[in-house]
């Protein structure tokens, strides 16, 4: 089963992609309380999972990104914004 929003960890900051249309509205929760970027500290993390699956959502660790897919993530980001 796809998880609705995968992490990826980018140097201080962890950020969250969404994967399924639930996975689009999790990250606007986040994105209301990271200044519209969807990213938290890495020391955030464990409690931001927490938050997200309390609320209902599955999340994961997604794979790592290489600079190939920042275009794609910002079209994808600038889709559900």
């Amino acid at each position: 089963m796809k998880a609705d929003l995968t992490y990826h960890k980018r140097g201080l900051f962890v950020l969250f992609l969404p994967e399924t249309k639930a996975g689009e509205d999790a990250w606007r929760e986040i994105a209301e309380h990271t200044e519209g970027t969807g990213k938290v500290l890495c020391v955030d993390l464990a409690e931001t999972l927490a938050s997200i699956r309390k609320a209902g959502y599955s999340v994961k660790r997604g794979k790592p990104l290489t600079a190939q897919d920042d275009a794609e993530i910002d079209a994808l980001l600038a889709s559900i914004d």
